[in-house]
């Protein structure tokens, strides 16, 4: 009891302290809100902070801080929204005489990694200089060092080249072990799609194996490239460096040419100050303005797994992209419509309820896709008027399974359960936990599974207006890159955000626009909450770091994911998510 009292009591002192540091941060950013950003001055050099995730759109979190300083967990992340709009207005800008990229932890998807390379090509043709430092250097991140004019490593530091991997763990064997069945019913001929396969085998399939080498090795060729184009080092003196982990060593680092210059921070820092004016990212991105027109182009994020709940920033649900497609339908002023779609797919039911919202608009409407498009992200995709694709973007995967499971070893032999049945029908207590289905319920859920493969497809073929006897084979499950997809008329153009917001305007005839981001993010108290709420669940989280740990494993993260949405999926196999 007394040890209760002392849960329960410390309990509530965290969530009193929580919330009086959470007011006090709110405070803060009000008062120093009142005293303005401070003004960029002549000869600038921006200072971009390349640390924590790229996401589609900067996020203001009240409670940013006090993850930091409190919980020691760096969630930071960078808008490719603000980045987009502020480079090119760097460009052009007279006060701002080049760029800094100061590199950390950088973790990006290869659409986004690559569009961002684009925006900081098109910066660059401004004549303007872009300088890199970092004590350490991910993959990504020295992709778009090698962008750089001049590329800064830390003498001891790390430039963390090694290649492009990829791996799942499969689960059979254990479930094997407990008397566990998975019951996968995938669409006829669906061999390609994978999201199921560690669930009912051992080992890769060779079809699986197929599309995740031609994925691996398209992404590699696309990072070789960067570093031949604008460092002139060669493939095969990079599959040396990755074959040898040369980054680990600085020097050997910058003998191939990885870096120009070996340097501590403070005397680079020196050394730029002297020349410029430093000014922050975040105060010159807080300035941007995304248009004056009073027509508009409609940027809809949608972003995440499809699921059937309502949706948020981070999911697509069954209202939140639908409310935001109505919303830009209605308005006079947006004269067409971009539909970002950055999504592994999901829950099939609520891709086919976006898909018919999507039939239902009259404006122009482009999709661009991001890091992934695929299965159900790809659904949502077909029945635009134009699809632009970055080259590295992973997409199709056109396919639709079902994931149950069934414990009947586990539950009689193992734990001795043994269950009745009272039904009125066969199919009354179907599917449970207790007995494998029979052939003939088996054959009602491919059937159901069948029909919605075929539904899908269809609307590919008339989306994409193509036959179904050259559409078919481009299926089963198989996933492409964003070439692939332009190559096979999956796609239309290789392109980014930028081209598809272009695109749309000449679509729409519009020669000024101003850009409007939906569906609307949370302000004020809301975040404040939602922040608020995202703090108590790390806490927890952090209270056990092996249940936290396990339940980041992404397999562990489908089962919850399939858990919470049952019924046919059109899914992308989380494994390709780790690239």
């Amino acid at each position: 009891m007394k040890s209760f009292f002392t849960t329960f009591f410390a309990t509530i002192a965290a969530l009193i302290t929580l919330t009086v540091l959470g007011f006090v941060l709110l405070i803060g950013a009000a008062a120093s809100s009142d005293e303005g950003v401070p003004k960029i001055k002549d000869n600038s050099l921006l200072k971009i902070n390349l640390s924590g995730e790229l996401v589609e759109r900067t996020v203001d979190d009240p409670f940013a801080a006090l993850n930091s300083e409190i919980l020691g967990q760096d969630i930071s992340s960078i808008g490719l929204n603000d980045l987009r709009l502020g480079l090119e207005k760097a460009a052009t800008d007279d006060q701002v005489s080049g760029l800094l990229i100061e590199h950390g932890a950088f973790a990006a998807g290869y659409g986004m990694l690559e569009e961002l390379g684009e925006y900081l090509i098109a910066f660059k043709e401004s004549g303007k200089p872009i300088y890199s430092y970092g004590e350490y250097y991910t993959q990504k991140g020295a992709y778009i060092s090698a962008l750089s004019d001049t590329a800064v490593l830390h003498p001891g530091g790390i430039m963390d080249i090694r290649g492009v991997g990829i791996s799942s763990t499969y689960y059979k064997e254990f479930f094997d072990k407990f008397g566990i069945e998975p019951l996968v019913v995938r669409g006829t001929g669906n061999k390609f799609k994978s999201a199921v396969e560690p669930y009912i085998t051992s080992e890769m399939s060779a079809e699986n194996r197929l599309q995740l080498s031609n994925l691996t090795d398209q992404f590699w060729s696309f990072l070789s490239a960067g570093f031949e184009q604008f460092k002139g080092i060669n493939s095969n003196t990079l599959d040396s460096c990755a074959n040898h982990w040369v980054g680990m060593d600085a020097k050997g680092a910058r003998e191939v040419g990885l870096v120009e210059k070996l340097a501590y921070r403070e005397d680079l820092m020196e050394d730029l100050e002297s020349r410029y004016e430093l000014y922050s990212w975040e105060n010159y991105a807080a300035g941007l303005s995304k248009g004056t027109s009073t027509d508009r182009i409609a940027v809809i994020y949608a972003n995440g797994t499809i699921g059937n709940g309502s949706g948020d920033e981070s999911t697509i649900g069954t209202r939140n992209i639908i409310k935001a497609l109505e919303k830009a339908e209605k308005n006079s002023k947006v004269k067409a419509i971009v539909l970002r779609v950055n999504s592994p797919g999901g829950s099939a039911l609520t891709s086919d309820m976006i898909h018919h919202a999507i039939e239902k608009i009259e404006k122009p409407l482009i999709v661009s896709q991001a890091n992934y498009a695929a299965s159900g992200g790809y659904y949502i995709s077909c029945n635009a008027d134009a699809i632009f694709t970055n080259s590295t973007t992973v997409t199709g995967s056109i396919g639709i399974f079902m994931s149950l499971f069934t414990a009947e070893q586990l539950m009689s032999e193992t734990l001795g359960l043994h269950v009745e049945e009272v039904q009125t029908h066969p199919l009354a207590n179907f599917p449970n936990l207790y007995k494998h289905p029979s052939p003939e319920q088996y054959a009602i859920l491919q059937k159901m599974i069948d029909k919605g493969y075929a539904d899908f497809t269809g609307k590919v073929a008339a989306g994409r207006n193509m036959d179904m006897e050259y559409l078919m084979p481009l299926c089963g499950g198989r996933v492409w890159t964003g070439t692939d997809a332009v190559d096979n008329a999956l796609a239309d153009y290789e392109g980014n955000l930028s081209d598809a917001i272009k695109f749309a305007a000449g679509e729409a005839g519009l020669d000024a626009y101003r850009i409007y981001e939906l569906p609307v993010q949370k302000t004020g108290l809301e975040k404040y909450l939602d922040s608020f709420s995202g703090v108590m669940a790390r806490m927890s989280n952090a209270s056990n770091a092996l249940t936290s740990k396990f339940t980041e494993d992404p397999i562990i993260q489908d089962l919850i994911e399939l858990g919470e949405n049952p019924g046919m999926q059109a899914k992308l196999d989380p494994a390709f998510r780790n690239l």
